[in-house]
């Protein structure tokens, strides 16, 4: 009888956070195309030296360390696309903000945000 493969959790998509080997800084972020696709958009930043994406961008600056995905790459939630999903992407970045860990965009995600309805 054969065995049932596993499926791979980056082949779907959400919330996920890449986390800098070198500092464990982190960037938040969220896809609607897969988690690896995503994964090798930002390695492909790193790659061509373009900053485009802030996590490629700290890891040349820094002359930080790029890895492999299963290193480098938490899946916060799996999430379709659209306004829960805006919601998760930014609790968790203003959860990095409160840490001072976050290589995010330099905006203030205010906690009273997510009090207040669409």
């Amino acid at each position: 009888m054969p065995q049932h493969q596993p499926p791979d959790k980056y082949a779907r998509y959400g919330a996920f956070k890449l986390i800098c080997p070198d500092c464990n800084k982190a960037y938040v972020g969220q896809t609607e195309c897969s988690f690896a696709m995503r994964f090798k958009e930002h390695k492909y930043a790193f790659k061509t030296n373009n900053h485009t994406s802030n996590y490629a961008k700290h890891i040349l600056e820094q002359s930080h360390s790029f890895g492999p995905i299963h290193d480098m790459m938490q899946i916060l939630q799996y999430q379709n696309k659209g306004n829960h999903l805006n919601t998760i992407e930014r609790i968790y970045i203003y959860t990095e903000f409160t840490k001072n860990n976050h290589l995010n965009d330099e905006y203030i995600i205010s906690p009273t945000e997510f009090l207040m309805p669409y």
